[in-house]
């Protein structure tokens, strides 16, 4: 009897790639949003630092990226460079690449700065296009086929061809 070396530890890129995803839509199944919060007492303050759900999304999906790279297809490489210097932008780099977008905003709401909202607004934009095009790309390549489907195609069968048998 020939034995297999299966290593339930071991994971498939399938199964990382399909597991980020699927942080990546709990992260969003919720508020994306800052969940700091200050308390203010008579005599000093309570600061309670919280993870923010938009950096936690930005990043995964960038991380996503990162080890989607070596499959990049022409499409998929330019919404990355687009995107990417905005996602990893400093909020001043945030600021310069957008800055007629980013002026006419200040213009609509008769202001002069509208902070650090506008960087952070930018960058969970351009993640989510990001996003999008990184399912496509799997889906072009039938990168979850195997996933959803089985080995093939062929194997799902529907009622009627079960019945002429």
């Amino acid at each position: 009897m020939e034995t297999k070396n299966y290593n339930p530890d071991k994971l498939e890129f399938r199964q990382i790639v399909l597991k980020h995803i699927q942080t990546i839509l709990e992260i969003s199944n919720k508020e994306l949003r800052n969940k700091t919060y200050t308390t203010n007492y008579s005599n000093h303050e309570s600061i309670v630092e919280q993870e923010d759900t938009r950096i936690s999304y930005i990043q995964s999906i960038e991380n996503l990226a990162y080890i989607l790279i070596p499959y990049f297809d022409e499409k998929v490489k330019d919404i990355y460079k687009e995107s990417i210097r905005i996602i990893d932008g400093l909020d001043f780099e945030v600021f310069d690449y957008c800055k007629t977008e980013y002026d006419k905003i200040c213009e609509k709401f008769d202001k002069k700065d509208v902070g650090h909202g506008f960087a952070v607004m930018l960058k969970l934009r351009y993640a989510k296009k990001l996003f999008i095009a990184l399912n496509l790309l799997l889906n072009r390549n039938d990168y979850l086929k195997n996933s959803i489907y089985g080995e093939d195609r062929d194997e799902l069968v529907s009622g009627d061809m079960e019945d002429s048998e």
